[in-house]
């Protein structure tokens, strides 16, 4: 290690002094000698802004099916055009499929949600259509495949990377792995923090103060 001598008051003080490291080092030297904490298991409603202790995927499409996402009529867009009169077959309400299937010349009354009756690759939302009795007239000028219709895994693809290790759990990721059906994940034990103060200038709150 490198030193200095200097010369104060005919004492021969002697300083030994080491490099300067920048901050990136300092912090891979300290890294480098902690070990990680051990992993615990804990709830979902527990887990905000915990760390993951494992990767984290996805098993389940999300959406899990094709649904409309606008309240209208589910059509076969390629048989579509201004002002077409349908015939009316049958009605999706958002939860369970009633297995409709529709083809051309035929449309479903169908609300956000509802999965997509088989044969139909379009909504046609219910603002720009006028219903006549068992008959519905569509008014846009053009329908195209995929108009107002979700996907399944448009959001969340099953094999899609959720977290990885040491990702921190956000509300957006707990409300992902809730989507899974997942109840509770691993995660980093919590670190113990003790903060030691000491000095002859510190005192408790309402002590009296001494004077230096």
């Amino acid at each position: 290690m490198p030193t200095c001598e200097m010369q104060i008051a005919d004492c021969a003080l002697r300083i030994e002094y080491s490099r300067v490291i920048s901050e990136e080092e300092a912090l891979a030297k300290i890294l480098s000698a902690v070990a990680p904490l051990p992993a615990t298991e804990v709830s979902l409603s527990d887990a905000l802004d915990r760390f993951a202790a494992i990767d984290l995927f996805a098993t389940i499409p999300l959406p899990p099916f094709d649904n409309s996402a606008m309240d209208g009529y589910a059509v076969v867009a390629g048989s579509v055009r201004k002002n077409a009169r349908l015939k009316i077959v049958g009605e999706q309400a958002a939860g369970p499929s009633r297995n409709l299937s529709i083809s051309t010349g035929e449309a479903v009354r169908i609300f956000t949600g509802a999965p997509i009756p088989m044969g139909a690759d379009a909504v046609v939302m219910q603002e720009e259509t006028e219903r006549e009795g068992d008959f519905v007239l569509i008014c846009p000028e053009q329908i195209s495949v995929g108009d107002f219709v979700r996907k399944a895994g448009a959001d969340l693809t099953a094999g899609q990377q959720i977290l990885k290790r040491g990702d921190r759990m956000h509300p957006v990721t707990l409300g992902l792995l809730a989507s899974q059906g997942i109840e509770s994940v691993n995660v980093g034990a919590r670190a113990g923090v003790a903060i030691v103060t000491t000095g002859d200038e510190l005192v408790a709150p309402g002590q009296q103060r001494r004077d230096f």
